[in-house]
């Protein structure tokens, strides 16, 4: 089974846009999977003061790591991806660049639906 890790701006354009974070990925993902956030992006929600954050992470099964490498949040994510070799969704194309390079396969919206690196 692989883990998705989702950044915080997926997490916010699921809460703008109304977006089913679970149906998007199980309509491009031809596998298991589980989602997982680390605890940074977790506290970056908060800080932003999204009100429901609870509930929607109870309503989409995402599990909260406190994986802190003592780095920024982006670096932090790249860290976690390469020690668990999961998946990276994000929407941060200087990160998602940064991962490809490093051999992190990511994912990204494309309208209503998901892009799957190559890498």
């Amino acid at each position: 089974m692989n883990e998705v890790v989702v950044d915080t701006n997926v997490l916010v354009y699921c809460f703008d846009g109304k977006l089913d974070l679970r149906g998007l990925l199980d309509n491009s993902l031809q596998e298991n999977f589980s989602l997982v956030t680390i605890k940074k992006c977790m506290d970056e929600l908060l800080v932003i003061k999204r009100q429901d954050v609870h509930n929607f992470f109870l309503f989409y099964g995402i599990k909260i790591v406190d994986f802190n490498a003592g780095k920024n949040t982006d670096d932090t994510l790249l860290e976690y991806c390469t020690s668990k070799k999961c998946l990276l969704f994000t929407e941060d194309k200087k990160l998602k660049n940064k991962a490809n390079e490093i051999g992190i396969k990511t994912l990204s919206l494309d309208g209503r639906s998901v892009r799957i690196s190559d890498k």
